[in-house]
């Protein structure tokens, strides 16, 4: 699965605002600990708060922080958000249907492919965004062990 960067940078953004949950941040604040601009936070922020993820404040004391307890939001959620393809309504539950198709290879092909497609969101949905701030320990055969929600 493949990704964009300005999902990448909105996972960056979540857990900034998580790190400082409840309180609000400045919009700069987050630019300069995330190392994106302050353009490009702003256009996550469009996108961000029509999803309800962050509420913005305005005024002298104004900025922003998420809408949700970091607990409860999945990275999964956040690709959905900024990833319209991995929405509910994307071909992940058109693959993964009983749709008639003709050519047997072509039906596998598409149920094998909605399999994997549906695995890596479910994996993506234990991940918490509040997990994103803590170290990765090494496990006891040397690999990073599997990150999951708090």
């Amino acid at each position: 699965m493949r990704l964009t960067e300005q999902t990448r940078y909105a996972l960056r953004v979540m857990a900034t605002c998580a790190r400082s949950h409840p309180d609000i941040v400045r919009v700069a604040d987050v630019a300069t600990d995330t190392g994106l601009t302050e353009f490009t936070v702003f256009k996550l922020l469009k996108i961000a708060t029509k999803a309800g993820l962050i509420v913005t404040t305005r005024g002298r004391n104004g900025g922003i922080h998420l809408g949700i307890d970091p607990k409860l939001i999945s990275v999964g959620f956040v690709v959905r958000v900024f990833e319209p393809r991995f929405r509910d309504c994307a071909p992940a539950v058109l693959i993964n249907s009983d749709i008639k198709v003709f050519d047997t290879i072509e039906m596998n092909t598409a149920r094998a492919i909605g399999l994997g497609y549906n695995a890596f969101l479910a994996e993506l949905d234990r991940i918490s965004i509040l997990s994103l701030l803590e170290g990765l320990p090494k496990g006891a055969s040397g690999e990073n062990p599997r990150i999951y929600p708090n």
